[in-house]
């Protein structure tokens, strides 16, 4: 079900159809509003809870990344279509309260997320492609595009690699190249591929200097050791460590995304620390870091990772959807319809100069039928992460990295 390639995880999504880096005119800033916070809130439980149902699915000693921003934009726009027991399924499952604050909520997200730095690169792009000769109801389709800004397109799916190739070039454009493909192949049954792309570029606050860069051991979960590219600085950080683990967070650009970095402690692995994590006891990490000065060591990593989400969001509790007989999507066509499959891929590279990362996410729809001694965060074991913005608290992607290599 899931396929990782290099040997290492969470978060941002959307375009908004500018580019944010390196742009001369600073953005004007806007501000979430109560109900998109509590929204955000909500697509926080929901990403632990997909960060620990896909984690427990995945191989002992593989790399996790998941934005699961990405997947709740996707998700969010094939909510629209869903009516009866499918729909309170799949708002009981996403928590996001009733699909009108739902929708509202993740437009004002955008927006503010597109505001917030103007030295991060922040682009989340949304689509929708259909069987030409079946359109959704104008209703769903102009909801769709109004609250999630997405294209629609209709689409010869007769056509199989015609059709692939112009849904996968669109991925491969909104998030520049790092998931060249997310449709893998196009039933007889297909009416809709909902899709969701997310791209994220950041230069660290404090970069990483590259000649202090040397290859050191990483002791990985099976008790070997790889030799990896171990990143180092010192610097003032805001640092926590408690019973569990030790945290530590990087900021991006002006300080409005960051990466928190959780090293689990000696007798913890980062598979429990995955477990037993909950969005309360994460604000809780945050709301205790302080400042410190740090000599800190990271490991150079570059990851991708592939997931058929299917067996996750049955396993959390969203079977209706997934049901030929039984889903519900009497909003988008009138006609039998249910979800085939949710494919998500995501990308992420780290650096001495900062993070580049990439997610994308498809619901595919068929029809039925040296001075003093510092202390030393020394990231050489598995480990999990998080990219988040400040404001809210938003988590854009986490994983964990078992690998760097």
């Amino acid at each position: 079900m899931m396929i990782a390639k290099s040997i290492a995880v969470l978060l941002l999504a959307g375009l908004f159809g500018c580019s944010l880096f390196n742009n001369d005119e600073e953005p004007v800033k806007k501000d979430f509003d109560l109900k998109s916070l509590e929204v955000l809130e909500a697509t926080d439980r929901f990403g632990w809870e997909l960060l620990e149902t896909v984690n427990s699915e995945a191989n002992e000693g593989e790399n996790v990344v998941i934005s699961s921003l990405s997947v709740a934009q996707a998700l969010g726009m094939t909510t629209n279509g869903a009516a009866g027991q499918t729909l309170d399924q799949m708002v009981g499952v996403m928590d996001f309260g009733d699909v009108e604050t739902m929708n509202q909520s993740f437009k004002n997200i955008r927006e503010v997320l597109q505001s917030t730095d103007s030295k991060v690169e922040l682009e989340i792009a949304n689509s929708v492609w259909y069987k030409k000769d079946l359109p959704a109801k104008h209703e769903f389709s102009e909801t769709v595009k109004e609250f999630y800004n997405a294209a629609f397109s209709g689409v010869d799916f007769s056509d199989k690699e015609a059709a692939k190739e112009r849904i996968n070039n669109w991925v491969n454009d909104k998030t520049h190249g790092k998931i060249p493909t997310i449709i893998d192949e196009i039933s007889d049954q297909q009416y809709m591929f909902l899709v969701n792309a997310v791209y994220f570029l950041g230069k660290w606050q404090y970069q990483f200097d590259k000649s202090d860069t040397r290859d050191e051991d990483f002791f990985l979960s099976d008790g070997s050791v790889a030799q990896v590219s171990m990143m180092s600085q010192e610097n003032d950080l805001q640092y926590h460590k408690n019973d569990d683990l030790q945290a530590l967070k990087l900021p991006y650009g002006n300080g409005s995304f960051y990466m928190v970095i959780a090293l689990p402690e000696e007798d913890r692995t980062v598979d429990q620390l995955i477990e037993n994590m909950t969005s309360e006891k994460w604000n809780s990490v945050l709301g205790s870091m302080t400042e410190r000065n740090l000599k800190v060591f990271l490991p150079r990593f570059e990851v991708e990772c592939k997931y058929l989400l299917n067996t996750s969001l049955v396993n959390m509790g969203m079977e209706l959807p997934f049901s030929p007989s039984l889903a519900d999507f009497s909003n988008m066509i009138d006609a039998p319809a249910c979800i085939d499959k949710v494919n998500h891929k995501t990308y992420i590279k780290v650096d001495e100069e900062g993070t580049e990362a990439a997610a994308a996410t498809s619901v595919g729809m068929v029809v039925t039928s040296v001075g003093p001694e510092l202390p030393v965060f020394r990231v050489d074991r598995p480990f999990f992460f998080a990219i988040a913005e400040e404001q809210s608290g938003a988590i854009l992607f986490s994983g964990k990295i078992e690998n760097p290599l």
